[in-house]
């Protein structure tokens, strides 16, 4: 139909648990501006590629999507624009799959969805207590979170933080993972796991279209030894955040993106 929204692959199937919620947040950015366009890339990516799920052969078409379209943002005010993103979460019956926006996101989604592990994919640790005198931030999500959340944090593929957020993770205990394939075995002791993947967690080389990018990252088949770890556990929702369009020129960002969420769907199915 002309003029019809996007949906992630096409899908609006009801009776799909996997419901798909842009977040078009764009508030705190502090480098590379544009992550309020990456829900509706992503979702145009995920028209053109594939379902079928490299790391388990599962036909995710077969399973279908519900996507729910986006949420609204409060334009400048970050609280408020959280609060309605966590009730909205909260009325979500079935897994929500969330298109950002930036990171801070997350910490409206792990407040809805009281998970008991959340694995943060990301190249930085998002520990600051302020990021240009704000608390409130993109680098500062995690450290709010975790001062009013009880939930076990692992963040793996950190590798740009100062001092101040290390021995913060040490006080929290927040278990900082380096090598992908350490991670299935960590995963292994949760009931639950919300996965939050920022897009620099991987190689600039393969997502050169992300807010703050990082050199030293990782690959594809990084994310997806890193997916094993939800054969064993129950993924309550995810996030994928801080693409920003106006610098994936080639959409390859954006395709790797829908992939990510494709294959987490099909990890958890098994």
């Amino acid at each position: 139909m002309i003029g019809e929204p996007l949906a992630f692959g096409g899908f609006k199937k009801k009776d799909s648990k996997y419901k798909v919620l842009g977040f078009p947040l764009e508030v705190t950015t502090t480098f590379r501006e544009g992550t309020k366009w990456a829900p509706y890339e992503i979702r145009k990516a995920s028209t053109y590629i594939e379902f079928r799920s490299s790391l388990t052969d599962l036909d995710v078409d077969e399973i279908g999507f519900d996507d729910l379209g986006d949420c609204v943002t409060v334009s400048g005010d970050l609280r408020k624009s959280l609060e309605i993103l966590e009730n909205v979460i909260r009325s979500i019956e079935g897994i929500p799959i969330i298109l950002g926006g930036e990171h801070s996101l997350s910490y409206a989604a792990v407040k809805a969805l009281k998970p008991d592990c959340l694995l943060v994919l990301d190249a930085h640790m998002d520990l600051r207590d302020e990021c240009l005198g704000q608390k409130w931030s993109h680098a500062t999500w995690l450290r709010r979170l975790t001062e009013e959340v009880e939930t076990r944090v692992m963040i793996i593929g950190a590798r740009a933080y100062v001092r101040e957020e290390v021995e913060y993770a040490k006080e929290k205990k927040i278990k900082i993972i380096t090598q992908p394939s350490l991670v299935p075995e960590s995963v292994s002791e949760c009931s639950s796991v919300y996965l939050s993947l920022d897009m620099d967690f991987f190689d600039p080389t393969f997502a050169p279209g992300v807010s703050n990018p990082e050199p030293g990252g990782y690959s594809f088949n990084d994310y997806l030894v890193v997916l094993q770890s939800l054969y064993r556990t129950e993924l309550v929702g995810m996030d994928v955040v801080e693409l920003s369009p106006p610098y994936d020129h080639s959409g390859t960002t954006a395709v790797l993106a829908a992939r990510a969420i494709i294959e987490a769907v099909a990890a958890n199915e098994l």
